[in-house]
């Protein structure tokens, strides 16, 4: 189970909050940006969520602060839109955040839950990008793709409409710095997210199967074993994320140039363009 840190002023936000997230973590109140930070730095935080007015104003000093003192949360704006905050929520975007929920309209729980997880994709993003730092920009694109959009299932030409590129492009382009073709990069991009799911062991295997939309769990097991010779367990117990992606790294060797993974990150716990989808057939 995760911890997320709540300043949520409003009641009705942090109910709204705790009814989405139910049993799957620990949502932690926070009377004020002082206790915001204290509970982030002495526990687990991984979401923290918070009304970007709380005492009255925008405070992004304070936003700025958390993000320089703990650069690997993942922070979520919960506001109440006005017309008179259409700026303050522009620049919310420039300190950061990772997600925005506008109350009364992104706040349903099904809603607010993905959201919550998306974010959380996003931020996981983040750290790839300053890993790949200095490979080829269109490869890194594509593998921060294969991430932050790893729950809509993308297809390779999908990717590479994303990426405003023709396939085959973008094929040569991975080639080039080593990266596996689309389709697999795709998977692992996937691979990549699940793990990050199962840091949070309340989290099933059937679970994460079903909201990466693998065709079922099974499938999703052989697609672990297929590239890491591991289950979603094992996974789980040798760091999640951090571990599926240096197997990532793994793969494409020397042929690419690439930072290490930072250790705060490591801390938590010629290319076959036919490569078979996770629980099928070749395209």
């Amino acid at each position: 189970m995760g911890v997320i840190a709540a300043l949520l002023p409003t009641s009705g936000h942090l109910q709204r909050l705790r009814t989405a997230i139910r049993d799957r973590h620990q949502v932690v109140p926070c009377d004020d940006w002082g206790t915001l930070l204290s509970v982030c730095e002495r526990q687990p935080v991984r979401v923290a969520v918070i009304d970007l007015f709380a005492g009255g104003r925008a405070n992004f000093e304070r936003i700025r602060h958390l993000r320089q003192r703990l650069p690997r949360l993942t922070l979520i704006a919960y506001v109440a839109y006005s017309a008179d905050r259409a700026h303050d929520l522009f620049d919310a975007g420039r300190q950061g955040m990772d997600g925005l929920v506008l109350a009364d309209q992104d706040d349903a729980p099904r809603a607010l839950l993905a959201l919550v997880e998306h974010a959380e994709s996003r931020s996981l993003g983040a750290i790839v990008r300053e890993v790949l730092h200095d490979v080829d920009p269109v490869t890194r694109d594509a593998v921060l793709l294969s991430i932050t959009r790893a729950h809509e299932g993308l297809s390779p030409e999908e990717l590479a409409r994303l990426l405003a590129l023709p396939r085959r492009t973008v094929s040569q382009r991975l080639a080039a710095s080593g990266f596996p073709a689309p389709r697999r990069l795709l998977t692992w991009g996937r691979l990549i997210f699940a793990a990050h799911l199962l840091e949070d062991r309340h989290r099933s295997a059937d679970r994460i199967a079903n909201s990466l939309d693998f065709p079922s769990g099974s499938a999703f097991r052989n697609t672990c074993q297929r590239y890491l010779g591991l289950t979603p367990q094992e996974i789980r117990d040798r760091g999640g994320s951090a571990h599926v992606f240096e197997a990532l790294l793994r793969e494409v060797g020397s042929a690419a140039t690439i930072r290490e993974i930072p250790e705060r990150d490591k801390d938590v716990e010629g290319v076959d363009e036919t490569e078979t989808p996770p629980g099928g057939e070749p395209d």
